[in-house]
């Protein structure tokens, strides 16, 4: 897990060896099954897990506001931590793999996290068990998810982040329709469960995964100014690292309320909320992969369009909702969306250069978290002020509006310098965009 050691320390892998790995399809797939498995059991045990403990908090005393700020603190701080561990993972030279240590590292805190909050009775343990768990599991989000990208060529990104996004589904449906109910009358039972099914899957899948050997080693110690150094190497890249971060306000804020949406407007349970939801993971489970494959042949900017057209219509259709009828709609329409939200950071992964792929999603990340902290901060406040839940929804729906135009200025911008056309419709700057790559390295985009 040490980024500082010499070449002569570790060896770099030949050329040959990492040309041999991207060309192997037969790995490629095998490390895509056991990577979503991890993310199958991380889902199944989240899902639920995370909305369970805003509710306690809301249970306590804690109001909307408190709970909106609290979650926009952990995301302002795990904003540039998530720098550091993307950073020391690109450049990770342990026999393990670039990402794993990390991954491995943070699941006894996750685990320890969710055993004792269900015990705990004070708010300030409490907070602070969420604290614990919040740095952790961002620790483990900011690098194992990258593995689906270390591991995976480029032209099919979109379809296998589709294929991801079918198994979380798939067990988000089965974590909300069953969880729910659990919840209801076990509470404590499902942050146990939680626990056990999210650290054993997740070490099965770590154990069978093989990483892409690639040699990477940093270039000096650690800064902030580091990884964004990399990644706005071509400082247009900048806009649309903006449109990733707005891209995600109406679907973040949504997210964030909808269980206290459906509990104190709606007048539903746990359970009732959990069976609405678990519809529309169905749903995603079924246009997951089509979303993905829409993006890669027919580019990012139809699918962003066709996402904003579905937005639209649940904003409005959240004006209406009164009964559980309604939620299942809602929910329906918010889980139609989401698969396409992918095809803005698919613009990204397509631009950035695969060795360097900490350095390019953490400066999204930073900027993507920092922003999400402002705006659930703002939007708990705007409920707490109008006593409305619409509201939030739709300063959401305004943020995310912007980001489609900004995704399109960057593709203005983009246009008009001295580029190269590529896929998805993007036109991208091959000479400013990768400067200097290492000759391994260029044999695995060449492949």
């Amino acid at each position: 897990m040490q980024d500082d050691v010499s070449a002569q320390q570790v060896a770099p892998p030949p050329s040959n060896e990492l040309a041999a790995f991207y060309a192997d399809r037969k790995l490629m797939w095998r490390n895509v099954s056991w990577i979503t498995f991890g993310h199958f059991g991380t889902a199944l045990s989240m899902t639920i897990v995370e909305p369970l403990m805003n509710l306690r908090l809301k249970a306590l005393g804690v109001s909307e506001s408190s709970v909106g700020l609290l979650a926009s603190m952990n995301l302002w701080a795990v904003s540039f931590l998530v720098m550091y561990f993307s950073w020391k993972s690109d450049h990770c030279l342990s026999r393990l793999g670039r990402r794993t240590p990390f991954t491995l590292l943070a699941l006894p805190f996750i685990v320890l996290a969710l055993v004792l909050f269900p015990l705990a009775a004070q708010k300030w343990l409490l907070v602070s068990l969420m604290v614990l768990y919040f740095f952790f599991n961002d620790m483990k989000a900011s690098t194992y998810p990258l593995l689906a990208i270390d591991c995976v060529s480029k032209p099919v990104l979109a379809r296998v982040s589709g294929i991801v996004a079918i198994v979380i589904s798939t067990a988000g449906f089965l974590s909300t329709r069953f969880g729910s109910r659990m919840a209801d009358a076990h509470p404590k039972r499902v942050f146990f469960t939680a626990a056990t099914v999210m650290s054993s899957m997740v070490l099965i899948a770590l154990w069978r995964i093989k990483e892409p050997p690639i040699y990477h080693p940093a270039r000096g110690k650690f800064n902030l100014l580091k990884p964004i150094k990399v990644a706005t190497q071509d400082k247009r890249i900048l806009v649309l690292i903006v449109a990733c971060a707005l891209l995600n306000g109406f679907s973040i804020i949504f997210k964030t309320w909808v269980w206290f949406y459906a509990q104190t407007k709606l007048h539903l349970s746990i359970g009732d909320t959990g069976v609405a939801m678990s519809w529309g993971l169905l749903l995603q489970v079924a246009v997951s992969y089509p979303a993905g494959w829409l993006i890669d042949h027919y580019g990012s900017y139809i699918a962003l369009c066709l996402q904003w057209t579905i937005m639209f219509t649940l904003a409005l259709c959240s004006i209406h909702v009164t009964n559980l009828q309604g939620l299942i709609l809602l929910m329906s329409l918010y889980f139609l969306f989401m698969p396409l939200q992918i095809a803005g950071d698919t613009i990204l992964w397509k631009t950035m250069d695969k060795a360097d792929t900490g350095s390019f999603t953490s400066t999204v990340s930073l900027v993507r978290n920092f922003c999400t902290g402002i705006v659930i901060a703002i939007s708990g406040f705007i409920i707490k002020w109008t006593h409305s839940y619409i509201f939030a929804f739709w300063f959401g729906f305004l943020l995310s509006s912007i980001a489609l135009g900004v995704f399109f200025i960057y593709r203005h911008i983009m246009r008009t310098g001295h580029t190269t056309p590529v896929e998805d419709g993007v036109l991208e700057s091959v000479v400013e965009l990768q400067p200097t790559v290492h000759p391994a390295r260029v044999i695995a985009e060449a492949s």
